[in-house]
């Protein structure tokens, strides 16, 4: 078959589009030939090793390995079944379905308290084990979700692990209410406009930043009440944002992009008690431009996220299936393209997810 994979961490030119040996199937596994994948800012930390970090490397994280190579990236799979393991009884061939990005381990102390995004003992994919950047994948027959046939694989590829961490961070940690506000950096981005997708659903006023004019123009359409072009002063853009709010400030603001610049407008834009969650792209180890003053004067609260839980998913296959999202797709490429995906999305020329074609 052929599938994307690296062997060493570096740039473009270490992803490797090759022809490799089809997944063994076992007992409990699922054979899928994918149809859709997408790549993700993540795809590129992996590949650049970004949490290596010189002299100062990211600590393990608790009842996870760390990031093995060789590995087959991509978070998000969909396509169809056409084999099962004999111990399979939940899925059949031919049966649709969408690879679960966080799949819970159900006997995890975690799980049975209902953090099953904490599930320890589990392989993610992309992560920690093969994800779906090729033709076939094999993987424990829990770790997929049947999709409705109104669900086109495309969408699903493009959905499942943006919206359903989105869903996460706007309802259980932002705790997004009707008429709130909220502030968004990294707009335009999986995770950027499937939280401004959600944050709207539920009633709220989006607040979208970026640098370029032209992605203005385009988060408009997307859905954004007010957009702030970054000045050279961020002192300037936050007091855009608080014009706009009438001077009280946002409800509630998610960083995506890691950028201390832009986290510390997000604190400076947060009215009296108002909620900042540092989103999933900042994997450094640098402390937050926070200070506790900040946590006592404004009474703000900071929330982390890691990833969704399973119900969090199966919420946004049916919001799929009856067209209350619609994922913005930026553009959909064979994977033999997968070098050039990679550098339209380093440079950040995309807009939404970008996509990909095992079979094209």
């Amino acid at each position: 078959m052929k599938a994307v994979r690296i062997f060493e961490h570096g740039d473009v030119d270490v992803l490797k589009y090759d022809d490799y040996a089809p997944p063994e199937v076992g007992p409990r596994d699922v054979l899928v030939r994918v149809v859709a994948t997408s790549l993700s800012f993540w795809d590129i930390h992996y590949r650049k090793g970004g949490w290596l970090n010189g002299k100062n490397p990211l600590p393990p994280m608790l009842g996870r390995k760390m990031f093995p190579l060789p590995m087959q990236l991509g978070r998000d799979a969909a396509g169809v079944v056409e084999a099962v393991g004999e111990e399979v009884m939940s899925l059949a061939v031919g049966d649709r379905v969408a690879g679960l990005p966080h799949p819970e381990n159900p006997h995890c102390p975690y799980a049975i308290r209902g953090l099953g995004n904490l599930s320890t003992g589990v392989d993610l994919p992309g992560h920690t084990m093969f994800g779906g950047h090729a033709q076939y994948v094999s993987r424990p027959d829990h770790h997929w979700i049947k999709l409705p046939d109104a669900v086109d694989f495309a969408a699903a590829a493009a959905a499942l692990w943006s919206y359903a961490t989105s869903h996460r961070i706007v309802k259980d940690r932002l705790r997004v209410a009707l008429n709130d506000v909220v502030l968004i950096t990294g707009t335009s981005g999986g995770m950027g406009s499937a939280t401004m997708a959600l944050a709207k659903d539920m009633g709220a006023q989006v607040v979208g930043v970026t640098r370029s004019h032209t992605k203005r123009e385009a988060l408009t359409r997307m859905g954004a009440d007010h957009v702030v072009v970054l000045p050279p002063d961020a002192a300037q853009a936050a007091k855009q944002v608080r014009e706009f709010t009438g001077d009280s400030g946002v409800d509630a603001a998610v960083d995506f992009t890691g950028n201390p610049i832009l986290q510390r407008l997000c604190i400076d834009s947060l009215r009296l008690g108002g909620t900042f969650v540092p989103g999933t792209s900042d994997w450094s180890q640098d402390p937050l431009p926070v200070s506790a003053l900040d946590l006592i004067r404004l009474e703000i609260a900071v929330k982390g996220v890691r990833g969704s839980r399973l119900d969090d998913q199966r919420i946004v296959v049916e919001l799929l299936a009856k067209g209350l999202i619609k994922p913005v797709i930026h553009a959909t490429m064979p994977l033999s393209e997968i070098a050039q995906a990679h550098a339209a999305l380093e440079r950040g020329d995309i807009v939404g997810r970008m996509v990909l074609d095992p079979w094209a």
